[in-house]
This record gives C-alpha cells, sequence and structure tokens, in this order.
C-alpha cells in the first residue's frame, strides 16, 4: 500500500497513516517534528524532505524494521540530532540528509547500520567529522560530503568503509589530509576534492586506494616544492583520469601543472624518509642523519661482533631506539686500521627496515639541524651523553678519530697542492 500526502499543509504526521503502509511520502508539507509513534510497522520506503522539521525523537524510527529508503532532506530547521535517532534501522540502505544545515554528526549517529549503502549529506554546515564515524558502515558504497565546510580528514575518519566505490567532498574548506586517512579504502575508483584550500597531498593517501579511477583535484591552491614530491611521484605511475593541478607556489612555478612537472625540479629536494617508504627493500643514510640501534643502555657492555664480521646495526626493541646527530652514531665494530679513512658499511635486516621511524613532517622539519646541540627524540627516550664504543685494540681507532669530511678535504687539498708545488720547483 503506498500514502501519498505529498504539499497537503500538513504541520505534523497525520493520524490514520495504515500500520500496514509500504510507501509513505509526506514531502513538500510543514512537518515540524517526528516521533516514536508516527509510523507504523511495514513502512520501507518513507519520504519527509522538503519541510519544517527541527526535532526527531531519539527512537522515532525503531519500529520501522524493515525501512529501506530514509529521506530527510532540505529540512533546514533540523541543524542538530540525537545519536540514538537512527536506532533500529537495521535494514535502511539510503538516507538522505541533504541541505539540512547540519553543524554536527554525533559520533554514534550511525551505529549498527549495516545495511547501509547510499548516504547523503552534502551541501550542510559541517565543519568536523568525528574518528570512526563510519565504522559500522561497512556496505557503504556512495558517500556524499560536497558543500559543507569541513576543514581536515584524520587518519581515522573513513575507518570501515571497505566497500565505498564513490567518495565526493569538492567544496569544502580540506586543508589537510592525513596520510593514511584513506588506508581503509582499497574499493574506491572515484574521488573528488576539487575547489578546497589543499596545498598538498601526501602521495601514501593515494597509494592507499588502489582502485582509484577517477580523481579531481582541480581549484585549490597547490604548492609545489619539495612538499609536492610525494604526489608527483604517485601521478607518475598512476593510469587514472584526473583533473589538472595548477601550482600557486613558488612563484617560478606558478600556472603549470603539477602533474607535468620534470623530475630535474625537484633535484635539490632532500630524499624521503626511507623508513616511510611501504615496500622499501633498501635503506638509505643521508650525510645529516644516522639511527642508531642498541640493546644496551649507556655504561653496559655492548655484544663483541665475531672476527671478520661486518659492521651492522644491533637489532633492538621500538622503545630503544633513537636518533643521535652525525658524528655520533656507535657502530659495532670500529674499523679496521687498514681501512680507517672510510666509514663501516650500515645493513638493515628487514625486521630493522620495518620498525617504525619519525613522522615525514617532524623529520624534514628538523632536516639540516641534527648536528645543533640538542637532539630531537620522538616519541622515545635519548641518551644524556651518547659516546661511541671504545675500540677493541690500541691499533683499531674508533669512529670518533675518524676526522670529518671538511677535515679530510682540506688535508686532501693541502697535500695535492705541496705536491705539484714539489715537483714545478724541486
Amino acid at each position: 500500500m503506498t500514502v501519498s500526502c505529498q504539499s497537503q499543509n500538513f504541520t505534523s504526521v497525520p493520524i490514520g497513516v495504515p500500520y500496514d503502509s509500504q510507501r509513505v511520502f509526506l514531502q513538500n508539507n510543514h512537518i515540524t517534528e517526528l516521533r516514536a509513534d508516527s509510523f507504523g510497522f511495514e513502512t520501507q520506503v518513507l519520504w519527509v524532505y522538503s519541510n519544517n522539521i527541527s526535532w526527531i525523537e531519539a527512537g522515532a524510527f525503531s519500529s520501522l524494521r524493515v525501512l529501506e529508503e530514509l529521506d530527510l532532506g532540505d529540512n533546514p530547521w533540523l541543524q542538530h540530532l540525537d545519536g540514538a535517532a537512527f536506532r533500529g534501522l537495521e535494514r535502511l540502505q539510503s538516507l538522505h540528509m541533504h541541505r539540512c544545515r547540519l553543524t554536527a554528526l554525533p559520533a554514534d549517529l550511525f551505529l549498527k547500520l549495516y545495511s547501509l549503502q547510499f548516504l547523503y549529506l552534502q551541501e550542510n554546515l559541517l565543519t568536523h567529522l568525528a574518528d570512526g564515524l563510519f565504522s559500522d558502515l561497512v556496505n557503504l558504497t556512495h558517500l556524499f560530503l560536497h558543500g559543507n565546510r569541513i576543514r581536515t580528514l584524520g587518519e581515522n575518519v573513513f575507518r570501515g568503509l571497505v566497500n565505498l566505490d564513490r567518495l565526493l567532498m569538492h567544496d569544502n574548506k580540506v586543508r589537510q589530509v592525513h596520510r593514511r586517512a584513506f588506508r581503509d579504502l582499497g574499493r574506491l575508483t572515484m574521488l573528488y576534492l576539487f575547489n578546497n584550500s589543499l596545498t598538498e597531498l601526501p602521495g601514501q593517501a593515494l597509494k592507499d586506494a588502489g582502485a582509484l579511477q577517477f580523481l579531481r583535484l582541480n581549484a585549490n591552491p597547490w604548492a609545489c616544492g619539495c612538499e609536492a614530491r610525494g604526489l608527483w611521484d604517485w601521478f607518475r605511475e598512476a593510469r587514472i583520469s584526473s583533473s589538472e593541478l595548477i601550482c600557486s607556489s613558488p612563484t617560478q612555478r606558478r600556472g603549470q601543472d603539477l602533474r607535468f612537472l620534470r623530475e630535474m625540479d625537484f633535484a635539490l629536494c632532500p630524499l624521503p624518509d626511507p623508513g616511510t617508504l611501504a615496500g622499501t627493500t633498501t635503506t638509505t643514510f643521508s650525510t645529516k642523519t644516522r639511527w642508531w640501534f642498541s640493546k644496551h643502555k649507556p655504561g653496559k657492555s655492548a655484544a663483541k661482533p665475531a672476527a671478520g664480521s661486518k659492521g651492522m646495526f644491533q637489532k633492538t626493541a621500538e622503545k630503544n631506539m633513537r636518533g643521535l646527530p652525525f658524528g655520533s652514531v656507535k657502530p659495532q665494530n670500529p674499523p679496521s686500521s687498514s681501512s680507517s679513512s672510510s666509514l663501516p658499511q650500515y645493513a638493515l635486516s628487514p625486521e630493522e627496515v620495518a620498525l617504525p621511524k619519525v613522522e615525514p613532517e617532524e623529520y624534514w622539519a628538523n632536516y639540516g639541524s641534527e648536528d645543533a646541540a640538542s637532539i630531537r627524540c620522538f616519541e622515545m627516550d635519548c641518551y644524556d651523553d651518547p659516546t661511541l664504543l671504545s675500540s677493541s685494540s690500541s691499533s683499531s681507532p674508533s669512529l670518533s678519530s675518524v676526522p670529518p669530511l671538511r677535515s679530510l678535504l682540506l688535508y686532501t687539498f693541502s697535500c695535492t697542492l705541496a705536491l705539484t708545488l714539489h715537483l714545478l720547483f724541486g
């Protein structure tokens, strides 16, 4: 049975709607509230859009156990929702709440809506999405969030959306996306983020969305300096339909398309922190940063390496990993006297490569200042006075005896000059 009561100037849900009505159409009226006893048990489709609803009682739809479609859109006086507003709607497949001037969504609003496939939240006044807000929506395929005022996308905002196919977030104020924000979106094929405030987007975020086919990132003030390297790298391998990404900065790249920059444009940029690269099999250490792994605190004797063994970092637990300034690295075995002018080779096992490193933002924020007096350690404790291991014999100098690079260069130059003068003048 279908009940059609649209455009009748009702101010409340009419009394006498048959409880066995499967489709109830109440759109384009002046209804102001929805109570728990307003509807029958057999309703599958309920349209109450374009009304004046300002309040929905908690559990208002709890008796509608077979409801599949609920349209509450275009109710500009709604603005706020109780966390229990949709309790009991475990068969709901489509939920419309567009143009309701909603400013926030309770963290438990979508609890147990396991069957939901389509969620329309566009053109509201949302500024923030709580972590785990959509975690129960394991069957959601379409999420419409465009036309809001959302500013950031955190690490867990889309947690649980393992079947999401389309995510529309254009026309917001998004300026920051966590590099793991899309980690559960392995089936996402369409992502719209155009007309936001993005200056950068982590390449790792898009790597997590491995099925992506359509990407729209235009109308954002893209910064095309070193911060764009990760995104540029991702575009080099991506085979998708994408929009242009016009650079806003730096000045010399303004107006260029980020996708078509050349590798030489990033020639002066530091390499990414090797600990943050997914699938990395080799690890490179820059001349400005070294990692030291040790099982022992200062004052405890370190295990002596076997004779002739290769210089390796000792395996360690995460809590014992520390960052030290260049020149304060402790090798497991000191260099031999025959090769005192060269540093030992540092190699990591696969287990050590997988150990967590500092966040890339923190890494590059401190890049170039590792030689300063202070040592920055992230989520771990540091030695107060890092020292080198003592040499195993007097004939084997420690790493501290190796002259720094500047001294080596000066010494080499002096020797070369002296030799040249000797050859010329005897």
